[in-house]
């Protein structure tokens, strides 16, 4: 509970405590006017007044015996069938814990509730002028939740986590079973072609020219050599270009067959070959266990939550454009598609019900243990400064009714008896 919340309920439980004393106040002054005009009226013998008197007197007393009876012994004095509420503490926690259960979370009232309350039609009634408060809202939530995700200790639970998935999984039949996905329709010879072309342009490349001069005339330590060989560099050059590229293009060549068995082979090896599948295994268990491994995982998670930080604050955030976008669209698929308002229903209602169910029997327990284990006096203070203030018009009520009544009794005696 909040400080404010706490504060506000403190405070109307001031303005009860002060109704109720009041009301006292006043139940227990009309006693006291009821007892003057009996005094007044056995001293004048005026009858009428002094029948009126003594009926209000005593309904004004009868009333306040039963009302305390609720709560407490009238006076201190044990006498049988008072104190109800304490005495009975057990009873009527069990009863107020069967009433919530059966009357609020059973799965026909929740249905009924839910089906007249209509949740996803006051959705999209609700969504129009709220679109933007709400993805203010959502993206508040997803900036706090990648803060709050911030902690060594969810580094090091992430990190522990992917270590254990990976752990499991065979990494030579992965291997084998991507290089065969790779190998289907000779797509695995995209990569040697492109891999030539590449080496290629790394030759052709003017930038490059110094190095592969460098690389062509190192063939010979002879100086001599090396200046012989100097004038024809370019040419070299051109040729293998030209050859390179060549062969990249004529999938016929052997080249190409060789890459394919080399593939091929590999597979077997990674399915058959069990040295092969060990020493894979070991180097995978390696690199999960270095320290370099929960190392990389922060970087990437630090990576990812400084992206979403920076852009969530940025005006022209992305993250913010889509959740935006996203609530817009939600909010016109429900104003245009009765079936999707009528599933979103279902669902709340199916949910709903789910949770009121598997908790139901938690809830009564709850209800039975906390109302149990109150203090009486706590729970008879709690339950008079709700209640108590009603109650002291049955009092009231009781003095006029009751003086009404013994008005009424003495004028009919009066008029049997003919006095």
């Amino acid at each position: 509970m909040t400080d404010i919340a706490g504060r506000a309920i403190q405070a109307e439980n001031m303005l009860r405590q002060r109704d109720l004393a009041r009301m006292k106040w006043i139940a227990a002054g009309l006693l006291a006017f009821a007892a003057c005009l009996y005094v007044l009226g056995r001293a004048l013998a005026w009858g009428y007044l002094a029948a009126f008197a003594e009926a209000a007197m005593i309904g004004a007393l009868a009333d306040w015996f039963a009302v305390v009876a609720l709560f407490r012994h009238p006076l201190g004095v044990p006498i049988p069938h008072t104190a109800i509420i304490t005495r009975n503490k057990r009873s009527i926690a069990n009863s107020l814990a069967d009433f919530v259960v059966v009357q609020f979370l059973s799965a026909e009232v929740i249905a009924e509730r839910l089906k007249r309350f209509d949740a996803a039609r006051h959705l999209s009634q609700w969504l129009p002028g709220n679109r933007e408060k709400v993805a203010a809202y959502l993206n508040k939530a997803i900036g706090y939740g990648v803060r709050a995700l911030d902690d060594r200790r969810i580094h090091d639970f992430i990190a522990q986590a992917a270590r254990n998935k990976l752990q499991k999984i065979d990494l030579s039949v992965f291997m084998a079973n991507g290089l065969e996905l790779v190998t289907r329709n000779q797509r695995h010879r995209k990569i040697l072609h492109g891999g030539l072309n590449r080496f290629a342009d790394y030759v052709e490349n003017p930038d490059n020219t110094e190095k592969i001069s460098a690389f062509i005339k190192g063939w010979s330590d002879n100086s001599f050599v090396q200046s012989m060989i100097e004038p024809f560099v370019p040419t070299i050059r051109s040729a293998v270009v030209n050859k390179l590229r060549a062969a990249a293009d004529d999938e016929t060549n052997g080249l190409y067959l060789e890459f394919d068995e080399q593939v091929r082979n590999y597979v077997s090896r990674l399915q058959q070959d069990t040295e092969l599948q060990e020493w894979v295994t070991n180097q995978k268990n390696a690199w999960l266990n270095h320290p370099e491994f929960g190392h990389q995982i922060e970087s990437l998670w630090s990576q990812f939550r400084d992206w979403v930080v920076l852009d969530l604050s940025h005006p022209e955030s992305v993250i913010a454009g889509k959740v935006e976008s996203m609530v817009g669209e939600l909010e016109l698929y429900l104003a245009g598609d009765e079936e999707l308002r009528a599933w979103l229903n279902d669902q709340i209602q199916a949910a709903l019900i789910r949770v009121a169910d598997a908790n139901k029997g938690q809830v009564g327990d709850l209800i039975r243990e906390e109302f149990g284990n109150w203090d009486d006096k706590y729970m008879v203070n709690q339950l008079e400064l709700y209640l108590g203030r009603d109650l002291q018009y049955i009092r009231i009520n009781g003095t006029l009714v009751g003086g009404l009544f013994g008005l009424l009794i003495y004028t009919v005696t009066m008029m049997i008896t003919g006095s």
